[in-house]
């Protein structure tokens, strides 16, 4: 009878061990597992190399600093990001990722899809809140913290990137190109010499760039202020707008810009690093001689040459409320381990490093002196297997940690030059303030469904403004913009009060 009972608990011992899961290699017992889901601007690398990552991650999780979990990792292409994360967050299947990035904080808050974090601030996140503590505002909704706010380069400087080659040898002096107006004569010279060629990509970037000409800042997507006062006005009817569709449209009749338009569905880098455009407007937190460096290292015109390229600053951003970041979704069952990994995310190099540039040995190598990394043998940066380096702005702390390639910076930012951009930039009068569409949610529908239709065609200069742009505003009213914008004067008023 003794053996029966030792064998009967013997056996209950072991059932038990087996239905909580047993344990993880190296000894870990089973732990929960975070799901994270961030948005790429590459190619979304395939799930045999992300798991390559996950396993590394997952072991300096579990191994080196024992946490009491573990993350699944999964990519996203930025096009398909916008529409899948908020259906897998009203909907909350089993798939549905507990961790995510939050591309617009307040519409997200309002609908319930993620959690306030203000009761993690000064224990799971505090490290990230002491870190970040001066931009927090950006993550803050009706009084209560929502996102933690990406701490990178959001200033960015906006630089022309062109095809040096051509461009020199057209005796362009490039240094005369300092704004859209000298840029604008220089693509006038250029057309003369290269009738075929095109020195840009898209347009649609005109207005950021022409919002810092003119100290308008974005209040709530379709509300702004511009200069120093705190009265918001329909962004649609700024200066910066209105001067951005008419160039658009310009620049489109004299040729200077990728023919397709709005219809281009490739993103501006791969147009230009293939060789169909040989320019490019883009913003970046780094200097020109860098993003030179890297366009001249990453392009690929596909004739086994390499083309250099040069960069010129066309215009440097203001300060701007962000509302990029990330955040926990509403079904998380493990909200405090979730906060934890987010904090890791701003903290420590090892995370942060691992999901932006992958897997040690699969998509890099250390040097000798373990200073510097290079791609493996027989790859580059369009090869590595997994490649989430143009998503470095998309998530957590950009300034620091950066893994450094012998071959120069592969990122397309860089810490130092990004925090003295952020640290210098000027500062909005509202800046910090995101306005809840809560009391105006009927007329923000109405107003996303005109600009949907307008806003493009206009920024890309499909369209002449003369015919669409009355068009437009005068759709705007009728969805009611002018009820949104008093909404939100209301809600800045009382936040300037506080």
């Amino acid at each position: 009878m003794k053996k029966l009972i030792v064998l009967l608990l013997t056996a209950l011992m072991l059932f038990s061990v087996t239905a909580c899961g047993g344990k993880e290699e190296g000894g870990n017992e089973e732990v929960p597992t975070i799901t994270l889901d961030m948005s790429t601007l590459f190619i979304v690398p395939s799930l045999e190399a992300t798991q390559k990552v996950e396993d590394q991650l997952n072991d300096y999780l579990l191994n080196t600093l024992h946490e009491d979990f573990k993350v699944h990792l999964v990519i996203t292409a930025i096009g398909d990001y916008f529409s899948k994360i908020p259906m897998e967050l009203a909907s909350g299947g089993d798939d549905a990722p507990d961790v995510v990035q939050v591309f617009s904080v307040a519409d997200w808050a309002n609908q319930g899809y993620i959690i306030p974090l203000d009761d993690y601030l000064n224990k799971e996140l505090k490290g990230t809140y002491d870190m970040i503590h001066d931009i927090m505002g950006n993550g803050r909704v009706a009084g209560k913290t929502y996102m933690m706010p990406r701490y990178f380069g959001t200033v960015l400087d906006w630089k022309w990137i062109y095809n040096k080659e051509l461009v020199d040898a057209a005796g362009i002096d490039v240094s005369k190109i300092t704004d859209l107006d000298t840029l604008g004569e220089a693509l006038a010279e250029l057309k003369e010499v290269y009738p075929d060629e095109h020195f840009l990509v898209y347009l649609n970037q005109f207005d950021r760039i022409l919002q810092s000409k003119t100290h308008t800042s974005p209040v709530g997507t379709y509300a702004a202020t511009v200069g120093d006062s705190t009265q918001l006005v329909n962004y649609y009817e700024t200066d910066a707008f209105k001067e951005a569709i008419y160039k658009a449209y310009d620049w489109r009749q004299k040729g200077y810009t990728d023919p397709e338009g709005s219809a281009n569905t490739l993103s501006h880098d791969a147009v230009v690093m293939g060789g169909s455009s040989k320019g490019v407007i883009m913003g970046h937190s780094n200097d020109c001689e860098s993003i030179a460096q890297m366009f001249t290292t990453t392009a690929d015109y596909g004739d086994g040459q390499t083309h250099e390229f040069g960069a010129v600053t066309i215009a440097i951003d203001d300060l701007a409320t962000d509302t990029l970041g990330i955040g926990i979704a509403h079904y998380c069952k493990y909200p405090e381990r979730a906060a934890k990994f987010i904090n890791l995310l701003y903290t420590d190099q090892f995370v942060w490093d691992t999901i932006i540039y992958g897997a040690e040995g699969q998509d890099y190598v250390w040097n000798d002196d373990h200073t510097k990394v290079n791609y493996p043998e027989g790859l580059d940066f369009n090869s590595i297997p997994y490649n989430c380096m143009y998503s470095c702005g998309m998530i957590g702390n950009g300034f620091d940690y950066f893994l450094e390639f012998e071959s120069g910076d592969e990122t397309g930012s860089n810490g130092g030059y990004g925090k003295y951009l952020f640290e210098s930039a000027g500062v909005p009068p509202l800046y910090g303030f995101i306005p809840t569409t809560e009391n105006v949610m009927n007329e923000v529908t109405a107003v996303s469904n005109v600009v949907e239709q307008y806003s493009d065609v206009l920024l890309y200069g499909d369209v002449n403004p003369d015919e669409q742009y009355p068009v437009f505003l005068a759709a705007l009213k009728d969805a009611g913009i002018d009820k949104i914008i008093a909404e939100f004067q209301a809600q800045a008023d009382a936040w300037l009060g506080n």
